[in-house]
């Protein structure tokens, strides 16, 4: 794995938008997880009849803070480390 601290600012910013649209995705995708799906026409079954769509457990409130808080804390390390100053080795006599 190259080691990113070599890239240009403007591409470290650009790696970290994309993993943040990423983890938007992943975050959206998580939360939506047992949800009813589409809200719109016919899903599956005749809305007049008295066949029904079985909905999965939604994630509670608290459960989709932690999924977010969760994406945000492994965003912010992840920018701390690709932002953090790459090392510089000076041969110093001294």
């Amino acid at each position: 794995m190259p080691d990113l601290r070599r890239f240009s600012f403007a591409q470290r910013i650009a790696l970290l938008i994309g993993l943040g649209f990423a983890f938007l995705v992943i975050g959206s995708y998580l939360v939506s997880l047992g949800g009813p799906g589409a809200d719109f026409g016919s899903f599956g079954y005749a809305p007049l009849s008295s066949s029904f769509v079985q909905q999965g457990a939604d994630l509670s409130t608290f459960e989709q803070l932690l999924v977010w808080l969760g994406l945000i804390a492994v965003w912010s390390a992840s920018a701390l480390w690709v932002l953090s100053p790459s090392e510089v080795h000076h041969d110093d006599p001294t």
